[in-house]
Formats: C-alpha cells, structure tokens, sequence
C-alpha cells in the first residue's frame, strides 16, 4: 500500500484533510475479518453464504480489499494505510471459503443494500466478482439487472474487469455493464512484481460485445500488502485489488463532493484523468490529475 499510495499520489487529498469520512462503502465478497485496521467502522455484515451472523472471512479476500479501500494503517504504523481510512464499511458475503459463489446470492445481496441504502448513506460499491460472457444469458442477465438497480438508485459501483487478459473482449461480467466503473490493473506486466502469483497480462480488457471501451480506468493491482485475516498483512495481486484502489479514491472524491451522483463521478474521471498511449481506457487513478 505505501507503493500504490505513492503511485496514485494520495498525499495530496490526505494533505488537504481528505480521508474518506463520511463515504460508506458496501463490499460484495467473502466477508471481513476484524482487523485492528477496521476499528469501530464496519457499520453491519450480512452473510448469504452461510447464513451466520458472527462477522468472519473464512477466505481472506474480503479482508485484503478492505483493507486497501480504508484500512487505518494502525498495525503497521501507517505503512499499509488504505486510500480511505476513514470510510465506514458494509461488508456482505457471497463468496465461499473457495471464493465461489451464486448469482441468487448476489442477488439477495443487492437487495438488501437497496433496501438500506439511505439508512447507512450507502454510496459506493465495490464488486470483484466475474462471469465470462459466455455463462449462461439468463444468468448474466440477473446479475446484470441487479446491478444496474443499484446505479439508478444513486450507488456508484466499481466493477473489476477481471484475471483473465490479455485477450480482446475478455473483461468479465458485471465489469461489462456500460455505466459502472470497471477497473483493470496498469502493472499486470510487470515481470518482478508479479513473481509468478499471476500471468503476465491478467487484466482483462475490452471491448465488450456492443463495442464499450473496458476497463475505463487502471490502478495499481500487482503485489499489493494489505490485511490479512488472520492479523497482520499479506500480499495479493488481481484486478481486484486495483478495483478497491479506485473504490477508495472515489471514496476520498465522495468527501471532497458530497453531491456528486453516480454519473458525475464517472464524468468528473473522464474529464480529468489522462490517457496513456497503448493502454485501454481513461487513464491511470491518479490524484494528482483529480485534484
């Protein structure tokens, strides 16, 4: 984290005050372990997994991305302090221990957040989970709809495109729908970093079948120390990892713009990130271009 926080230049926004406060951000995913990182900011866990009620992260996927949108940094003395670290959190689980989950469940998950969206001031949502787009249309299609409710209803959701790159038209599924924001990983090549936790080139890329260019903005995804669920910090690299980057940036964004709807964080990231020859998309999350 102190390699992306360099990187995507947080210092400035943090220098000015801008920690996130007052952003709630919901995570789909295996759930969140009670990190010293998060203290006294997970505001409520669901499970549609399981069914417990006990906050838990039997996978540690969960963990590590929350860490990277908001953790405090309080364990490491602020080396692995997190875009956000005063963002409140909504985690819901509907990922396995295995990290495998169901479109009902996700499903479900969508309809709790829309039911209390106002009584959390829900206003993120981040979401790593991929179908290829050759699953099933009927279940696409259910994924789909959910999500889209969640934009119209005033939920920015920030979509990653995906581990399965660097092929054309390889963006997963919800990172495919044209109005989210879907994030792929701007060091998937880089040889040292990678260190064989993944192949070279995993991030995603478009265009998707109706032509939209995908991912629209990269952040760093490889080799990125965050929580851990069993304490401390571990290393993970995906473009799940960059997704939470750029959740947390919005969350910083969502601070600093309290009445910015969906659709004008988007604009506002189209207007001002700059575009990087022989890359996809808007550009690299990058303070510095925001502020």
């Amino acid at each position: 984290m102190e390699r992306v926080r360099k990187l995507i230049h947080t210092e400035l926004p943090h220098g000015e005050g801008y920690f996130g406060g007052g952003s709630t951000v919901a995570i789909l995913d295996t759930g969140i372990t009670m990190h010293p990182d998060f203290r006294n900011r997970v505001l409520d866990f669901k499970d549609f997994v399981n069914g417990r009620t006990g906050i838990y992260d039997d996978n540690g996927h969960g963990t590590h991305l929350a860490g990277i949108i908001g953790g405090s940094g309080i364990l490491s003395n602020g080396k692995y302090t997190g875009i956000a670290p005063r963002c409140h959190y909504i985690v819901l689980k509907v990922l396995d221990t295995m990290g495998n989950g169901n479109i009902e469940a996700v499903v479900r998950a969508v309809d709790w957040i829309i039911s209390n969206r106002a009584r959390y001031n829900i206003r993120f949502l981040n979401i790593s989970i991929g179908m290829m787009p050759q699953t099933k249309r009927e279940e696409q299609q259910s994924l789909i709809a959910a999500i889209q409710t969640l934009w119209e209803k005033g939920i920015c959701v920030v979509a990653a495109s995906g581990n399965n790159g660097p092929g054309v038209s390889s963006v997963t599924v919800p990172g495919t729908i044209p109005e989210l924001i879907t994030v792929g990983s701007l060091d998937d090549d880089d040889r040292v970093l990678l260190k064989g936790s993944m192949h070279l080139g995993y991030s995603g890329r478009g265009p998707t079948e109706i032509c939209v260019t995908k991912p629209e903005i990269l952040a760093p995804g490889t080799h990125i120390i965050s929580c851990g669920s069993h304490g401390g910090y571990v290393s993970k690299s995906g473009t799940s990892m960059a997704t939470a980057v750029v959740t947390g940036g919005l969350a910083v964004l969502g601070e600093i713009y309290p009445d910015f709807a969906p659709s004008d964080l988007k604009l506002f990231l189209y207007s001002k990130l700059q575009r990087r020859k022989g890359k996809p998309g808007w550009g690299n999350f990058d303070f510095a271009a925001l502020m």
